[in-house]
C-alpha cells in the first residue's frame, strides 16, 4: 500500500525537507531518550501541569518542554514525552524525546498497520516563515495537539498491539530509528521471487492499478464484497454528517467569537464613555441635580467591568467548546481516511482480479500458438511461464480478498464507536456552553443591575471563570478605567 500523504492538510511541512525514513542526515538521536525510572524532574517553567486521566487507572501521557535544536533549514523541535500512572505530578514511568516528524511517522506507519481504523490526525498548521514556524504560539499549540494525539491512540481498540507504537515509545533511540528505516515488504509479492522478477511484477501490478484507477473516476463499477451495500450506506451517512457538522461548527463558532466581539465593543464604549465624563461631570457642580439615573462615571466603570467578564467568558468558550468542536470536525476527517484506506484495498483486490483475466488471456493465446506450431520448442516454456504468472495473480487476489474483508470489518467496528462517540460529544459541548453561559449570564445581570440602581460607582470586578483546561478556576480583578 502506498505511504500516506503527510502533506495532504493533515500536518505542519516543518520537516518536508527531512523525510521521517531518511537517514542521510545525521541526528543526535541521544538527546531523543530521557532517563528512565528515575526521579522525576520539577516541571519546566512555563510548561502546563499534567492533566488528570479520564478514565480511572489510565496512564497519563503528556508533551511537554519542546526545545530546538539545529541551525537553518535543519532547526526543529524535540518534545519530551512522559508516561505517567494516575495522579498528577506523579514519577514518570518513561520518557522520551520525538520531534514532529516522529509523529507523522507514527500516524503514517499506524495507517499503514491498522488500515481502515479511524485514526485521530493531526491538525495541520502552515507557518512558511521560520520565525512563525517556531513562535510559541505555534510551538503551544502543536504541543497540544500532539499530546491530544498520542491519548487518543493510547486508549484506542483497533491500535493494540501496533509495532509501531511499541517502537515510537521505545527508550532506546536506536530501537525508534531502525524502525523508522525499515520498509515494510509487500504482502501481496511472491516472497519467493528474484530480486529482478519482484521489479517487474510492480511495474505491471503498477499499471493494472492504474487502469482500474481511471476506470473507477469514470464510474465504473469494482468489484465488491458482500458488506458493500453497508459501506455504501457508511458512506452516504458521513456525507450527511459532515453537511451538518460544517454548519453546527460555523455558527458554533460565531457564538462563541460574539463574547470576544463584545468584549471589545464594550471596552470601546466605555473610554468613550469615560472622555465624556471628563467633559462634564456635574457631580462636581454645587448645584448638582439629584437623579435616579447613574452617572457617566457609575456607566463607564460598568461597560468596564462588562468588556472584562466578555473576555474571561470567552477565553472560558475557547477551552470548553470551541477545541472539542474542533476536534469533531478532525474526527470527521478521520473517518474519511479510513474509508479512504478501504478504497484502497478495494482497488487493489480489483487490480489483481484484473490480472488474472489479462493473463488468462495471455496463457491461452501461448496454448492457442502451441497447438498451431506444436514442433517449437519454445511453447511450452511459454505455457509455463504464463501458467506461473498467472498462479501468482490468483494468490495475490485471495490475499487482497482477505485483506479488504478483515479492513471492512474494522470499518464496521470503528463506524459503531464513531456515531456512539460524536453523539456524546455533541451532548457534552453544549452541556458546556449553557454552563458558560448560566455562570457569566449571573455576572452580566450583576453589572447590569447597577445601571437601575441608585448610582453607586463599583471600582472592581471580580471575575470567576475556567480559563484553563486543567479545570481549575482564575480569579480575574479587573480595575476599572
Amino acid at each position: 500500500m502506498a505511504a500516506i500523504d503527510p502533506n495532504e492538510q493533515l500536518f505542519d511541512v516543518e520537516d518536508a525537507t527531512t523525510s521521517a525514513v531518511n537517514t542521510s542526515v545525521d541526528v543526535d538521536t541521544s538527546f531523543a531518550s530521557v532517563e528512565m525510572n528515575g526521579p522525576s524532574a520539577p516541571p519546566p517553567v512555563g510548561a502546563p501541569p499534567p492533566a488528570i486521566e479520564e478514565e480511572s487507572g489510565t496512564l497519563v501521557i503528556t508533551v511537554t518542554d519542546p526545545q530546538e535544536l539545529g541551525e537553518g533549514r535543519n532547526k526543529h523541535t524535540f518534545y519530551r514525552i512522559d508516561v505517567r500512572p494516575p495522579g498528577p505530578y506523579s514519577d514518570p514511568i518513561s520518557s522520551i524525546r520525538r520531534r514532529y516528524s516522529d509523529f507523522q511517522w507514527l500516524f503514517s506507519r499506524l495507517h499503514t498497520e491498522k488500515p481502515g481504523s479511524i485514526i485521530p490526525i493531526i491538525p495541520h498548521t502552515s507557518a512558511v516563515q521560520m520565525s512563525k514556524r517556531f513562535s510559541e504560539e505555534l510551538v503551544e499549540e502543536r504541543r497540544g495537539n500532539l499530546e491530544r494525539f498520542l491519548r487518543k491512540v493510547q486508549v484506542h481498540p483497533e491500535l493494540e498491539g501496533a509495532l509501531s507504537l511499541s517502537s515510537f515509545f521505545s527508550p532506546d533511540p536506536e530501537v525508534f530509528e531502525a524502525a523508522k528505516r525499515e520498509y515494510p515488504m509487500d504482502p501481496n509479492v511472491d516472497e519467493t521471487m528474484g530480486e529482478a522478477e519482484r521489479l517487474t511484477e510492480k511495474v505491471k501490478h503498477f499499471f493494472v492499478k492504474t487502469t482500474v484507477k481511471a476506470k473507477a473516476m469514470r464510474g465504473a463499477e469494482l468489484e465488491e464484497t458482500s458488506d458493500g451495500q453497508q459501506i455504501e450506506e457508511i458512506e452516504e451517512y458521513l456525507n450527511t454528517v459532515s453537511t451538518h457538522i460544517k454548519s453546527l461548527s460555523k455558527t458554533t463558532l460565531a457564538l462563541v467569537k460574539a463574547s470576544e466581539e463584545s468584549s471589545k465593543n464594550m471596552h470601546e464604549l466605555g473610554q468613550t464613555l469615560f472622555g465624556l465624563h471628563q467633559t462634564y461631570d456635574p457631580e462636581k457642580l454645587s448645584n448638582n441635580k439629584v437623579t435616579a439615573l447613574p452617572s457617566l462615571k457609575t456607566i463607564f466603570s460598568v461597560f468596564g467591568s462588562l468588556s472584562a467578564i466578555h473576555k474571561v467568558k470567552y477565553d472560558d468558550n475557547t477551552s470548553k467548546v470551541t477545541q472539542q468542536i474542533l476536534d469533531i470536525e478532525n474526527s470527521m476527517k478521520s473517518a474519511r481516511l479510513a474509508l479512504q484506506r478501504r478504497k484502497e484495498k478495494q482497488i487493489t483486490y480489483n487490480t489483481y482480479l484484473q490480472q488474472i483475466k489479462n493473463r488468462t488471456q495471455t496463457l491461452d493465446k501461448a496454448q492457442h500458438n502451441a497447438a498451431l506450431n506444436p514442433t517449437a520448442g519454445s511453447g511450452d516454456v511459454k505455457i509455463a511461464e504464463a501458467q506461473k504468472s498467472l498462479e501468482s495473480a490468483r494468490s495475490a487476489s485471495k490475499s487482497a480478498l482477505d485483506e479488504l474483508i478483515q479492513v471492512t470489518e474494522r470499518i464496521f467496528r470503528e463506524m459503531d464507536r464513531f456515531k456512539a462517540n460524536l453523539d456524546e460529544e455533541l451532548r457534552g459541548v453544549y452541556a458546556r456552553h449553557a454552563r458558560v453561559q448560566i455562570d457569566y449570564s449571573k455576572q452580566l445581570d450583576g453589572e447590569y443591575g447597577k445601571l437601575l440602581g441608585d448610582g453607586s460607582v463599583t471600582g472592581k470586578a471580580v471575575l470567576r471563570g475556567n480559563t484553563n483546561t486543567g479545570g481549575g478556576h482564575q480569579d480575574a480583578d479587573v480595575m476599572m478605567i
